[in-house]
């Protein structure tokens, strides 16, 4: 079997490479005789048979109206089929020059050709949110406002971690507004501690009992936002990030609706 696969690398089939091995077995063959010690039918076996001697495999002779069928020898063969590969690599050279010069003018006008929507980009999956976020994140140069509100995609405490390198950054303007509806007492203790962690770090940070959906706008530029599936059985988010200023304004300006109607942090401790 392992010398089949062997020599279906070098071009043949796996039926004309069984073929072959077996015309090695004695002097000469009818194709009767081969059809007794191989798998090939009677039906097929010819038809193998002219596919080795048109490939210079094998060696047809006919004595008293019959045929008979002989291999070339092993080391004739290899040295054939590695000259004809040789061959057919220099043809794929000379030709390589064009190819590359027309798939290079096909890229070339792909990569300036401008969609309608090349500025909207969709994600479900939440490994590639999340690293979508992260270098969102990183990009950042002057401003970011965000919806905070579960389920999320990064665990607060990791949220913490990634999101200090962004406050580190200088003259970064950075506010956020957190959902608190549904949490128990620990899970809003949690929140609180993220949220003062954040200012300590820079954060302008106002909580809320409700927000419409989970939102970042950076730079005024980049707005990404995410949708529970209202369609879906099981829980999943859909999420959206919008390459565009013009709808970066309108929600910069739902932002600052809902930063005026939210509560501060001190403010909030003493409910």
């Amino acid at each position: 079997m392992e010398l089949i696969e062997t020599l279906e690398e070098f071009g043949l089939s796996k039926r004309e490479a069984e073929v072959y091995i077996g015309l090695l077995q004695k002097k000469e063959f009818t194709a009767p005789e081969l059809t007794k010690i191989t798998t090939i039918t009677r039906t097929k076996i010819y038809e193998h048979l002219q596919n080795l001697v048109r490939k210079g495999l094998c060696n047809e002779n006919v004595k008293n109206g019959q045929k008979f069928y002989r291999a070339v020898r092993p080391k004739i063969v290899l040295r054939d089929l590695i000259s004809n590969y040789e061959a057919e690599l220099e043809r794929k050279k000379k030709t390589s020059g064009f190819l590359e010069k027309e798939l290079s003018s096909l890229h070339e006008l792909g990569l300036n050709k401008i969609e309608s929507l090349d500025y909207i980009e969709v994600l479900n999956d939440p490994a590639q949110i999340r690293e979508r976020w992260f270098s969102i994140e990183k990009s950042i140069k002057k401003e970011i406002l965000i919806f905070t509100k579960p389920p999320y995609s990064v665990s607060l405490e990791e949220n913490i971690n990634e999101g200090s390198k962004v406050l580190k950054k200088k003259r970064i303007v950075t506010k956020s507004i957190y959902e608190y509806s549904g949490l128990d007492r620990d899970g809003i203790n949690e929140l609180l501690h993220v949220v003062e962690t954040y200012q300590e770090l820079g954060e302008e940070a106002r909580i809320i009992e409700k927000l419409p959906m989970k939102l970042a706008v950076c730079d005024e530029a980049i707005t990404m936002l995410a949708l529970n599936d209202r369609i879906s059985l099981t829980p999943s988010i859909t999420t959206i990030i919008i390459d565009h200023p013009a709808f970066a304004a309108a929600m910069k300006s739902t932002f600052e609706s809902y930063w005026t109607a939210a509560m501060n942090i001190k403010d909030f401790k003493k409910l």
